[in-house]
């Protein structure tokens, strides 16, 4: 398998490690398909380009951190056969979304999960996979959970991937791996260890990821410990990466200065279900000089005008964008005021001055339902109103002098607050405010708003007033809407939550 981490790759939402740059390892060698079976287990079920099922209470048994190796830099595990009850859930969750109901053939509740998954990628596989049957092939000896974890290359080679998948019956788990298999070029390694079977690249790899596992499992890696236990319920899915070990695993053009600036850090998150949404609940530990003075982002938002179909707000952005900056610096060993000095000269704009001065205390970016007389949007920046409104004014300049676009910019501020939008009514509009957060879908979105850092809000029936296209789309009229939610516990920790609200 390609040793990808999926779901350690990208930026936390809290943005608390600026310095992790984004995995994008090449490839070592074509090896074909590893096992598209893989691709269901081991991470996510995405369906009608983005209808995701979720969330289910554990059963018994050990999970696949407890035969995968401890110096993991990265994890993801699935646990393939939920409850009764979940599972029932999950279904008539997909069956709201036609396309969901069409691409796997989804036909009731009784449906199984394993199988309408496989026969997806099946079809999707080609010939590859034209000769194995699931009922022969793979339901005899294919278990609940499957897992996949990144650990560090040999001589600072990209991570390679190790994939865990419980199995019920050795004997027919080898027969129904050697035809999965029979059509791939270079054959993967496999071992069999406490109820799992052990797929790598290669038969090195995973006798080497054998061994570790016995005397220093990732179920006893105390930072993995710590935060999958924070986390609590791991949901359908969940996902935990040590962020500093993958930014180091993964960076091999990284200096030895930037090195040692990637600071200590961690995160983990679990995807999970309930009868009207999905929700990915995380956690994030970080750089400790990241600290917070503001969270009432959720406050913003919640008095933001009740014809608004879309919002996001931050708090506190002039500190963190100040943090933010320094630790740019200190990572690339860069004097970034001298790198903008450019740009000042020729945009008229100071770096990061004029920024820090719009998002100052909180900011929040809104898009209103009505667009009769065109989009109105506008930006709400809760800071010292003549210094915005000085930048404003360049901004003014910059479109009007240096584009084609005729974008009109009005103004409404009250003592502490400026308002620049599309439209000089909603502009005052924004500035009085009104009853967003008391709204049902608002409230069933954004459940963590309270003390939050930064929060994000979508109204899809509003969202579909705008565009005809959206207007059409027969999944999109499931969905009621969507939120996001950061909130700080701490100098460089956070939780986060993202729901998506079917109707």
């Amino acid at each position: 398998m390609q040793g990808n981490y999926p779901g350690g790759g990208g930026q936390p939402p809290y943005g608390a490690f600026p310095q992790a740059q984004q995995w994008q390892p090449e490839p070592k060698k074509n090896r074909g398909k590893l096992v598209p079976l893989v691709a269901v287990l081991a991470v996510l079920a995405v369906v009608a380009g983005g209808s995701i099922f979720a969330y289910a209470r554990l059963s018994g048994g050990d999970q696949p951190a407890a035969v995968l190796p401890g110096n993991a830099v990265g994890y993801a595990r699935i646990d393939l056969n939920p409850s009764a009850g979940q599972k029932v859930a999950a279904l008539r969750f997909l069956m709201k979304f036609p396309s969901a109901k069409e691409k796997i053939g989804l036909t009731s509740d009784n449906d199984d999960l394993r199988q309408k998954l496989f026969e997806l990628i099946k079809k999707e596989s080609g010939d590859d996979l034209a000769a194995v049957d699931f009922d022969k092939d793979v339901k005899p000896w294919l278990g609940d959970r499957a897992g996949v974890a990144a650990v560090p290359g040999k001589d600072g080679e990209e991570p390679d991937g190790i994939v865990a998948v419980e199995v019920k019956d050795e004997g027919k788990a080898n027969a129904g791996l050697d035809k999965l298999f029979a059509n791939e070029k270079d054959k993967p390694g496999r071992a069999f260890s406490n109820g799992y079977v052990i797929l790598s690249d290669d038969q090195p790899t995973v006798d080497a990821a054998v061994a570790a596992s016995k005397d220093n499992p990732l179920s006893e890696n105390a930072k993995f410990s710590k935060d999958m236990d924070a986390l609590g319920e791991q949901g359908f899915v969940s996902f935990w990466a040590d962020t500093k070990a993958l930014t180091l695993a993964a960076g091999k053009k990284l200096t030895d200065e930037q090195r040692a600036a990637v600071p200590e850090g961690s995160m983990a998150a679990a995807l999970r279900f309930d009868a009207q949404y999905v929700e990915l609940k995380g956690i994030v530990h970080g750089d400790q000089s990241v600290k917070v003075n503001t969270s009432n982002a959720g406050d913003v938002v919640a008095k933001l005008p009740d014809t608004t179909a879309g919002a996001v707000a931050v708090s506190d952005g002039e500190n963190l964008l100040s943090t933010a900056w320094t630790q740019m610096e200190k990572a690339g060993g860069l004097n970034l005021g001298e790198l903008t000095k450019n740009f000042t000269a020729e945009y008229g704009l100071t770096l990061p001055d004029d920024l820090k001065t719009l998002l100052g205390k909180n900011f929040a970016v809104v898009v209103d339902k009505d667009s009769a007389d065109g989009p109105k949007i506008a930006a709400r920046m809760e800071t010292d109103p003549a210094k915005a409104e000085a930048v404003v004014g360049k901004v003014k300049e910059l479109l009007s002098t240096r584009t084609r676009l005729n974008i009109p910019i009005e103004l409404a501020k009250d003592g502490s607050t400026l308002v620049a939008a599309t439209d000089k009514s909603y502009a005052e509009q924004v500035l009085k405010g009104g009853n967003l957060g008391q709204s049902e879908s608002f409230k069933q979105a954004v459940p963590d708003a309270s003390d939050a850092v930064a929060v994000g809000y979508v109204d899809f029936a509003g969202l579909s007033a705008l565009n005809e296209e959206l207007s059409s789309n027969k999944d999109y009229a499931a969905l009621r809407s969507a939120g996001f939610s950061t909130r700080s516990t701490g100098d460089g920790e956070a939780d986060f939550t993202l729901r998506v609200v079917a109707k």
